[in-house]
């Protein structure tokens, strides 16, 4: 009987279900294995496919990881601008541009000119560079458009020449800038606050009581409920309640606002009075419809414009967009800067 220090015989390689590895060049061929020696070759081939890598990036739009800012592909034709970036704060759009020297050349207008509209450039206030406020009507046409070219005039056309950019990739690195953006300036307006912890908590749990249910009979899992009390003038008041859950439920944002006011007769109860999804909101306290003021509202996540809400008699109706701020939008099309044949 064999001990446990015992050793079975060695099978021959014919009797192995896998053949013993060759390490030849042809073996590790045979099996998809580099050799060792054949490494750098390979490394060779990478450092020279990486200058032609480079160039293909240098044709598309890059999206900042961190900030609000697309940064342009290098740029085309025979002009001293050396490179271009798209940026965003406070949904406010500007176009820094690198020129060769570094520093700004002199008067001049300037405009972007994507497919067959102009955008007129207004030259941005706070740069110490050369740098352009962009419409925002021009973003969008940016996104799909199929060619851009930065035109200018005067001392910038004699200094810079016109430069056209490509605009492969511009749609995921201009809507990637979008989703970073900071909100726009709304210090002019008094924000609803939420919170799950006010003394209306359980009133807004009542009105929302048909909603909450609903909810819960949907996606098997309670709402989170926070409200929001806004007092104006003759005892008029809208409390807003916000439920937030599935963004398969409510929508993109999540959640779902709608305002409550007191019955106009006196009467017990309340009445719905104003319901939309997710939005950051606000009350213009300088325009009221029957004591009853504006309410402005802003997406959650910073794309698209600003809505106002007026007093319809029973309740709040959209009634347009909130206009530009008075100093930020240049003129929306322009002729070219430059003229062509």
């Amino acid at each position: 009987m064999p001990t446990a220090s015992a050793r079975a015989p060695r099978r021959r390689d014919a009797d192995r279900p896998f053949p013993p590895l060759r390490r030849t060049a042809a073996g590790l061929a045979a099996t998809g294995l580099a050799p060792i020696a054949l490494a750098p070759i390979a490394l060779a081939a990478a450092i020279l496919a990486a200058p032609q890598a480079a160039a293909q990036n240098a044709d598309r739009w890059a999206a900042d990881e961190t900030q609000a800012r697309a940064v342009l592909p290098a740029p085309r034709g025979e002009t001293r601008v050396t490179g271009a970036a798209l940026s965003c704060a406070a949904q406010r759009w500007r176009l820094d541009v690198e020129t060769a020297g570094g520093t700004a050349p002199g008067d001049g207008a300037a405009a972007l000119e994507v497919d067959a509209r102009a955008f007129a450039l207004r030259p941005a206030r706070d740069a110490g560079g050369l740098a352009f406020a962009v419409p925002r009507a021009a973003i969008e046409p940016l996104k799909d458009g199929l060619r851009l070219r930065l035109s200018f005039s005067g001392d910038l056309q004699a200094a810079l020449g016109d430069a056209a950019f490509s605009l492969r990739g511009s749609k995921l690195a201009i809507s990637a800038a979008q989703e970073r953006c900071t909100l726009r300036d709304m210090s002019a307006y008094t924000p609803v606050t939420f919170t799950p912890y006010s003394s209306y908590m359980n009133l807004g749990r009542e009105l929302r009581r048909d909603d909450i249910a609903a909810f819960r009979l949907s996606t098997a899992s309670e709402p989170q409920l926070a409200v929001a009390m806004a007092e104006f003038d003759g005892g008029r008041r809208v409390l807003f309640t916000r439920l937030c859950g599935s963004s398969w439920y409510y929508g993109a944002s999540g959640c779902n606002i709608t305002g409550f006011a007191p019955r106009p007769d006196g009467g017990e109860g309340w009445n719905a009075v104003y319901d939309t999804e997710s939005v950051h909101l606000y009350i213009d306290a300088g325009a009221a419809t029957d004591g009853w003021p504006d309410l402005v509202t802003l997406p959650v996540r910073g794309v698209g414009a600003g809505l106002i809400w007026r007093w319809d008699g029973k309740g709040y109706a959209l009634k347009g967009e909130l206009p530009e701020e008075p100093d930020e939008e240049p003129d929306e099309e322009a002729p070219p800067a430059t003229a062509r044949d």
